[in-house]
C-alpha cells in the first residue's frame, strides 16, 4: 500500500499553441481621406461628360442604321425604275422596228416608195 502524504504524479502536458510566436502578417492602418469639394465636382463632371457621350454614340448609331436603311430602299427603287425603263426601251424598239411599222402600213392600205425614202443619222 501507498502511503497518504504521497503525492500523485499527474499527467500535464503543455499547451499547444496554434498561432504562431511570431506575427508574420503586417497590420495595415488605413485611414479615411475626405475629398475635396474641387474632387467631388470633377468627378460629377467627368461622369456626366461619360454618361452624355455614351447617349450621343447610341444615338448616332441609331441614326446611322436607319440612314442605311433608307439608302438601301432607295437604291432598290432606282434598281426597279431602271428595270421598267430597259423594258420600256425594248418595247419601243419592238414596236418601232421596220417589219411591224411595214404591217402596220399594209393593214392601212399604205405602200412604200423606196425612191421617197431617205436616211437621217443624227
Amino acid at each position: 500500500m501507498m502511503p497518504q502524504n504521497a503525492v500523485r504524479k499527474l499527467a500535464v502536458q503543455p499547451k499547444k499553441r496554434t498561432a504562431p510566436i511570431h506575427n508574420t502578417e503586417i497590420e495595415r492602418q488605413t485611414s479615411h481621406v475626405s475629398m475635396s469639394h474641387l474632387e467631388v465636382t470633377v468627378l460629377i463632371v467627368a461622369s456626366l461628360v461619360t454618361m452624355v457621350l455614351m447617349i450621343s454614340v447610341v444615338s448616332s448609331k441609331i441614326a446611322l442604321s436607319k440612314a442605311q436603311y433608307n439608302l438601301q430602299n432607295v437604291n432598290q427603287k432606282i434598281a426597279n425604275t431602271q428595270n421598267k425603263n430597259v423594258d420600256k426601251k425594248q418595247e419601243v424598239s419592238e414596236l418601232s422596228s421596220r417589219s411591224r411599222l411595214m404591217e402596220v402600213a399594209k393593214n392601212a392600205g399604205l405602200t412604200m416608195n423606196e425612191q421617197n425614202i431617205r436616211n437621217v443619222n443624227k
